[in-house]
């Protein structure tokens, strides 16, 4: 909620807290079906309720917030914000089979949203009642068309906050142990890097191995507030690219210390 709200604040948006659920099963006989419905309107009255409250936190008090409370799975709830520019959702950064996962509510979002979506995990440092800050941007690009329609986001977001904005690149190839070689290596990649922008507050960067783990440790290393990276597919598709063998942002959103904003290419 404190990311939605810097976001929200900066570009001068409302937000709407959404919350989709799945009411228990009504196949009841009469007169036990009476009971059933009474029991499904208390539980939309509480979770409305529960919405409502969430509003009045005392950082939403510049915010126009509205509700949304939908019944059905996350992807129903994706078909009511079709209009949203942006879907904030916190993940649970779950791990298991020594592979880190957003959470079912939220991978399902990451993967099907069309539109930019912003996670943020446990371990995000915003704690306590202090405001969220964005005082440096990390852009990761493998210069693909993927890659390069997240930039603009990068851009506008490093601009309105003032932030410092990293340009990084990474070589999939540990097979460059020397430093000499390393910086032969990076030479062209760099130069595209500094052809992308001309701000002032902007640091270039190669890295080199996995990709994931060089934009977490690049990440972790330079105090990054936000990672911006795109995203390949949309649907089925894409949640069977980065299950077996694939999914750089997937892997960066479910294990990053920081949130991150994902475009996903259609």
């Amino acid at each position: 909620m404190r990311y939605a709200a810097v976001f929200a604040r900066t570009y001068g948006a409302g937000i709407v807290l959404a919350h989709a659920y799945i009411p228990p099963t009504s196949a009841f006989a009469d007169p036990e079906i009476s009971l059933a419905c009474e029991a499904m309107e208390d539980l939309r009255h509480r979770l409305e309720n529960r919405l409502l409250k969430e509003t009045q936190a005392a950082f939403l008090h510049d915010i126009k917030c509205t509700t949304l409370l939908r019944v059905g799975g996350s992807k129903d709830l994706l078909d009511d914000l079709s209009n949203a520019d942006l879907i904030v959702v916190g993940t649970s950064g779950e791990t298991g089979l020594e592979k880190a996962a957003l959470g079912s509510v939220a991978e399902t979002i990451f993967r099907s949203s069309r539109i930019p979506v912003l996670t943020v995990g446990p371990h995000c440092r915003c704690g306590g009642e202090g405001e969220a800050v964005i005082k440096t941007v990390l852009y990761a690009t493998d210069f693909s068309p993927g890659a390069t329609i997240a930039l603009p986001y990068a851009l506008s977001i490093a601009k309105e906050h003032q932030a410092e904005l990293i340009l990084l690149y990474v070589k999939d190839d540990n097979d460059v142990p020397f430093s000499f070689e390393r910086t032969m290596a990076s030479e062209e990649p760099l130069e595209k890097l500094h052809q992308l922008t001309p701000a002032n507050k902007t640091t270039c960067i190669v890295g080199f191995g996995r990709s994931d783990a060089v934009i977490l440790a690049e990440a972790k290393n330079r105090g990054a507030n936000l990672i911006v990276i795109g995203a390949r597919g949309v649907g089925a598709f894409a949640s069977v690219v980065s299950h077996f063998g694939g999914g750089t942002a997937y892997k960066v959103a479910a294990s990053a210390d920081c949130p991150v904003f994902t475009i996903r290419e259609a």
